[in-house]
């Protein structure tokens, strides 16, 4: 059970101690009223008349202009009372439902000023009350004393003569029936929620630190501190302008703030736990869904999981959702098998809902008898294994670099200049002045050398670009280091020596022609918003563009840029490499043809061979993500006429009723050619969302849902990942598990947690897991 002090009183200078237990059953459902009249309230004096009013609307009213435990009073002047503006929507008799809504939208207790108050008995409401009694609300209807905080906080215990009835007995206010009902156990529990309640603008104050992953807490939190975080920090900031802040936090006029890292932590789940209900509401409503799952290493040696949802709206949009971090000992396929399963279960997700999984090459997750997708698929064979197409291209392309000789040494020959260069700050200082003295500005092109990963999937076109547009800068560093550098300057004549030949001229130039065609489909297969038919399409454009490259014409503009660049930096013109010879015991002989020149043997042992092997490898890759299912959904939606096998395949396998899928899809396709031209998905996608067409065409819809569920790649994991190294830190390292995964999903989510509901989190913090209640020592 969370205990803390609180200071609550009759005077609010004798503290009573309390500990703090929230009870489960506040915070109800509270109906919505109409608020269109204004009330008059004194603040300001007119020297004219002597009478004060200042007309307040509800759309003008804020917490920061009204506090919620105090409303100033000036004493009227009985000469002059003026008549007021009853604002009957705020009266306290229409009952104890709307002040909850009153206090949401702004408002305090209802406490009109000049009112000439009617004597009952001889005596009469006095308006001096409400100074001392903060809580207190009058009805002018009733002529009628209610609490506020009860009426906008009710418990079962709590008095209803200042809830519904009303208190009229104004001989024994002051002196008994006020101060008896300020000492309550019910009206303390009440005034510590509305306290709970003006703590909303520090949840607010928290959110901001949490989507923008910036650092919470500071070292030190005490009151010398001259840097108490940035939580701490911008709550100061926002006192200067916010009267509740200032007075709950700056000027501590509670002794409970809810900033300690408990608290922290709970309001951080409560947000966290309203944007993960959010995602899995809508999965729900989608009724299938795909999951994405990869694994790292945080900066505390943890194993990382994070998983992603994939579903389709209604507006046949694919959604992929992050669903949290989640930590594991091991990276076997059965750990994680049971980690995804545990985790759908534990949201209200069924397993036999799933439709896709998509995952890394990795034996555990991929394994055909072992792996997390074979033991997903024992339970569910509708789940299909996506390989990560995005990964399958990059591994074509770390394949290419490991198996051909000359692109082993180029990119080789990169990654030795990048650590060169970037480990010393006297070499990096001669690098620079180097470019200064060429007059190369910064926004000219890249100023440093990229290195190399490979895991990072552009990585190389940027080393390529950046290596071919400081050329120049990268020569004439390395021939000043070779000179005056003593220990180091043998080491800048070997990266000399490897660098002024015309072989590494012509292959960073061809290579970067190469990378900058797979670039552009890797950046297109890390999107979350393309589909198995899209893919394909792409995939095989890209395949096709390279084969166009295998001629004598893209051969000669390579070699012709590789000679200019020779030429302005006085680099010897190409020579045959020295001829090897094939063992005598395996035959003997030249492994080249005698006759061949410089220029074919570049063609032909570098140029065609590198190309050959890009494009083979590719093709071979992306077989493993031809599935024929797939291919059937794709058939009968793009298709005309659809194969009869697609119809019965897709029918038996997702339970599809034959007759109506082609009856629909004939239909379907007939209007849509009346108003289209062009047969791609995307079209037909687009056509399906407009008008009623999801309605008219059902079992249609469910096709195209399904299709567009199915996921294509695992790239919303390694932005996860770098959303994870922001926030776990070699200054947070020590972050617990259930901390880093709020904020991962509040950061992450940034789009959903904007809408998070502070009325909600107050909410959940009121009757969270376990009541909490007042109960008092000394009462």
């Amino acid at each position: 059970m969370d205990k803390f002090v609180i200071n609550l009183s009759k005077d609010r200078s004798n503290e009573t101690v309390a500990i703090l237990k929230l009870d489960d059953q506040q915070m109800t459902s509270h109906k919505k009223i109409k608020m269109d009249t204004c009330y008059e309230s004194s603040k300001t004096e007119n020297k004219l008349t002597g009478t004060a009013s200042n007309t307040i609307s509800k759309n003008t009213m804020s917490m920061e202009d009204e506090s919620l435990d105090t409303l100033p009073v000036e004493s009227p002047n009985k000469s002059t009372l003026s008549k007021p503006i009853i604002d009957t929507n705020r009266d306290p008799c229409q009952g104890k439902e709307n002040a909850y809504y009153l206090l949401s939208n702004g408002f305090g207790p209802y406490q009109p000023k000049n009112y000439d108050f009617p004597k009952r008995g001889g005596r009469k409401f006095r308006s001096e009350w409400f100074i001392s009694f903060p809580w207190l609300e009058y009805s002018p209807s009733k002529d009628s004393a209610y609490c506020f905080y009860c009426r906008a906080f009710p418990s079962n215990k709590s008095d209803i003569t200042f809830i519904s009835e009303g208190f009229r007995q104004w001989s024994k206010a002051c002196f008994k029936s006020f101060p008896k009902h300020e000492q309550s156990v019910p009206h303390k529990e009440s005034s510590t929620k509305i306290a709970g309640y003006n703590e909303a603008k520090q949840s607010e104050t928290l959110l901001f630190c949490a989507r923008q992953g910036i650092a919470i807490r500071g070292h030190r939190e005490n009151e010398e501190s001259q840097n108490k975080g940035n939580f701490q920090e911008l709550l100061n900031l926002c006192s200067r302008d916010n009267d509740i802040i200032r007075r709950y936090f700056t000027e501590k006029e509670k002794n409970f703030r809810y900033v300690s890292g408990e608290y922290l932590n709970e309001f951080l789940g409560y947000m966290a736990n309203i944007v993960i209900r959010d995602i899995v509401d809508n999965v729900l409503i989608a009724n299938i869904f795909s999951i994405i799952v990869d694994e790292t290493q945080d900066l505390s040696r943890h194993e990382q999981v994070a998983i992603i949802l994939r579903y389709v709206n209604n507006d046949f949009s694919p959604i992929e959702a992050f669903l949290g971090f989640y930590k594991v000992e091991s990276t076997d396929g059965l750990t994680l098998s049971l980690l995804i399963k545990n985790v759908l279960i534990s949201n209200g997700l069924q397993l036999k809902c799933l439709r896709g999984q998509c995952y890394d090459g990795a034996a555990s997750m991929r394994g055909a008898y072992k792996g997390v997708q074979s033991r997903i698929k024992e339970e569910n064979p509708l789940a299909l294994y996506v390989h990560c197409n995005a990964r399958i291209l990059n591994l074509c392309l770390v394949d290419l670099s490991k198996q051909i000789s000359h692109v082993r040494s180029v990119f080789g020959t990169l990654s030795t200049l990048h650590n060169f260069i970037n480990a010393s700050s006297k070499r990096q200082a001669v690098f620079d002045n180097m470019r200064s003295k060429l007059n190369m500005k910064m926004g000219d092109g890249p100023s440093t050398l990229k290195g190399l990963s490979d895991t990072r999937w552009s990585c190389r076109i940027d080393a390529l670009e950046s290596l071919i547009f400081n050329y120049q800068v990268v020569i004439d560093s390395l021939e000043n280091i070779s000179e005056n550098d003593s220990i180091h300057g043998s080491d800048a004549n070997s990266l000399l020596k490897s660098m002024k030949t015309f072989e590494f001229l012509f292959c960073v130039n061809f290579f970067r022609d190469i990378m900058s065609i797979t670039n552009i489909l890797s950046k297109y297969l890390q999107s979350s918003n393309i589909d198995y038919s899209s893919v394909q399409h792409m995939t095989k454009a890209t395949i096709q563009e390279l084969s166009n490259m295998r001629c004598e014409d893209k051969f000669d503009m390579i070699w012709s840029k590789a000679n200019v660049m020779r030429i302005d930096n006085e680099i010897c013109s190409p020579i045959l490499s020295r001829k090897s010879k094939v063992p005598k015991k395996l035959g003997g002989g030249l492994k080249q043809n005698e006759n061949c020149n410089v220029k074919d043997h570049y063609k032909i042992n570098i140029y065609f061979q590198v190309l050959d092997t890009v494009i083979s490898d590719m093709k071979e890759r992306f077989k493993e993500n031809d599935i024929h299912i797939l291919n059937c959904m794709q058939d009968i939606i793009v298709n005309e006429p659809t194969k009869f096998t697609s119809f019965q395949d897709v029918s038996t396998m997702y339970g599809f009723n034959e007759s109506e899928l082609k009856a629909e899809t004939k239909i379907f396709n007939r209007m849509y050619r009346s108003l289209n031209t062009e047969n791609t998905i995307q079209s037909k996608i687009k056509y399906m969302r407009s008008g009623d067409n999801a309605i008219g065409f059902p079992t249609l819809a469910k096709l195209y849902k399904l299709f567009l569920t199915t996921p294509s790649n695992s790239a919303a994991c390694e932005r996860s990942f770098s959303c994870l190294r922001r926030l776990k830190n070699y200054l947070r390292s020590t972050m617990g598990q259930s901390r880093l995964n709020h904020l991962g999903i509040l950061q992450i989510e940034r789009e959903r947690s904007l809408n998070i509901n502070n009325d909600e989190v107050i909410k959940q913090f009121d009757s969270f897991t376990i009541p909490r209640r007042l109960k008092f020592n000394n009462f």
